[in-house]
């Protein structure tokens, strides 16, 4: 948080956030967020979905909600990520700011991101990188890896909460290739985000499918 924010915060001000032009360019029309908080706030139009609404003082994100922004923000659709009761095609955008790497299988959310997003349009993302963070000694997680948790994976299970997956920026663009996700833009280094990068995948027209669909 910046002095300016914290002081605001204090005051019960409005928190200011400058946030990068890639969201600002793609994240357009009406869409869902995925996991948003009072404390990461951005000028977008979108309905709040949440595993949690965050109504209870024990949990973490509360807590961390409660200490860094102004209250809890509205939590409109109560789902997993990667499993959101929504129409195929029926938003302009899918955001997620430091969500995925929390997926135990981020291509399942990926794909559940790009299921109900219109064709042509936009699933956006900003991503810690491993660098950056606290993940620094950790290894990237392999291509390997993340096949082996796309197969096995169960979606009737409730996985705990951790940092799955740790990327930078080559090893998610080498990701995104592998699983056929169409990245148009891409900022390695966030002016106010700076221990993150950034990634738009656009999706593709109805009539072409991602290697491995039906």
């Amino acid at each position: 948080m910046t002095v300016l924010n914290y002081i605001r915060k204090k005051l019960g001000l409005k928190l200011v956030y400058k946030y990068p032009k890639i969201v600002s360019k793609y994240c357009k029309g009406y869409g869902v967020e995925i996991g948003g908080a009072s404390h990461s706030v951005f000028k977008f139009r979108a309905i709040n979905v949440d595993i949690s609404s965050h109504d209870k003082i024990e949990d973490c994100y509360t807590k961390e909600q409660l200490d860094k922004g102004n209250g809890i923000k509205k939590v409109d659709i109560v789902a997993s990520g990667d499993n959101i009761p929504l129409a195929d095609n029926s938003v302009d955008f899918v955001f997620s700011s430091h969500v995925l790497e929390h997926f135990y299988d981020p291509v399942a959310a990926i794909n559940e991101w790009l299921r109900i997003v219109k064709p042509n349009k936009y699933v956006v993302c900003i991503i810690p990188h491993k660098d950056r963070t606290f993940d620094k000694n950790r290894v990237c997680t392999t291509i390997e890896e993340f096949v082996n948790r796309h197969n096995s994976y169960d979606k009737t299970l409730r996985y705990p909460d951790a940092h799955y997956s740790v990327w930078n920026t080559e090893t998610f663009l080498e990701f995104a290739k592998y699983f056929d996700y169409n990245v148009v833009a891409y900022n390695d280094k966030l002016h106010a985000l700076q221990n993150s990068f950034a990634v738009a995948i656009k999706k593709k027209p109805l009539c072409q499918k991602r290697r491995g669909e039906i």
